[in-house]
């Protein structure tokens, strides 16, 4: 009598490919930057960077914590060829306008800022872990309109937060040593014993000459969203499309 063989199947779990809750999994509450390819910088052109914190931090506007960042600031103000030309402290996150040779200079630059930063706040606050788990975001300024509201969105976000109110000028910014202003903050509003971050000067013509063919800012000037502007630059384009489509008439 012949023997017959049969074969044994067995199921293999396949890893890896596009699947529901694969991949990495955000370090705070919301996912931060993801990991694309930052878009090209020419030299002439500025940078306005944001950095956040890790959820459940205490805020950096407030007694050691700001001197720590004022003092980081200072040190990493023109280093590894990035300057950092303005800059505003907020409770959990940090803005940046900064001028740079190329993207490695960022990069470079970026970490000489952060990286001793984070190990002064851990040291403050006696704690250990991430103090910046996500990268930073940054933005291409390359057009003057772009300059300005970049300036207007670094120096008077504590406005956009409510944490400053309309009539000052925020001081946990570099908005004290601005020189753009229309009309000078009066000396009452500025402590005498004001400690300020030591900026590097503009050196690009975008950010000492151009922004200000727009005018000068005012002191009560509110910066736009960025979503917003982005919402409006969205339907200015799908009108566009609209018209060169040949598509009925809007209503």
């Amino acid at each position: 009598m012949r023997r017959t063989n049969h074969q044994l199947e067995f199921e293999f779990r396949q890893h890896g490919g596009k699947r529901k809750g694969a991949g990495r999994k955000p370090k705070n509450v919301e996912a931060g930057m993801p990991h694309r390819q930052r878009p090209k910088k020419k030299r002439n052109e500025s940078l306005l960077i944001t950095v956040r914190l890790a959820d459940g931090l205490p805020s950096l506007r407030r007694g050691g914590a700001l001197k720590v960042a004022l003092a980081a600031l200072s040190a990493s103000s023109n280093r590894h060829g990035m300057r950092i030309i303005h800059y505003s402290i907020q409770k959990n996150h940090l803005h940046f306008l900064v001028e740079a040779e190329d993207r490695e200079s960022v990069a470079r630059g970026m970490n000489a800022l952060l990286s001793p930063l984070a190990r002064a706040l851990n040291k403050l606050w006696c704690r250990k872990g991430k103090v910046f788990p996500e990268r930073y975001h940054d933005e291409v300024i390359s057009t003057p309109t772009q300059a300005r509201n970049a300036l207007r969105y670094v120096l008077q976000n504590g406005k956009k937060h409510g944490v400053v109110s309309p009539a000052s000028i925020d001081l946990c910014s570099s908005a004290p040593v601005f020189d753009g202003w229309r009309e000078r903050p009066s000396i009452a509003s500025i402590p005498a014993a004001l400690v300020v971050a030591t900026v590097a000067p503009a050196s690009t013509w975008l950010l000492t000459t151009g922004w200000r063919r727009h005018g000068l800012l005012d002191i009560h000037e509110l910066p736009r969203s960025k979503h917003a502007a982005r919402t409006r630059a969205n339907l200015a384009q799908s009108l566009r499309q609209a018209k060169l489509g040949g598509g009925g008439s809007m209503t």
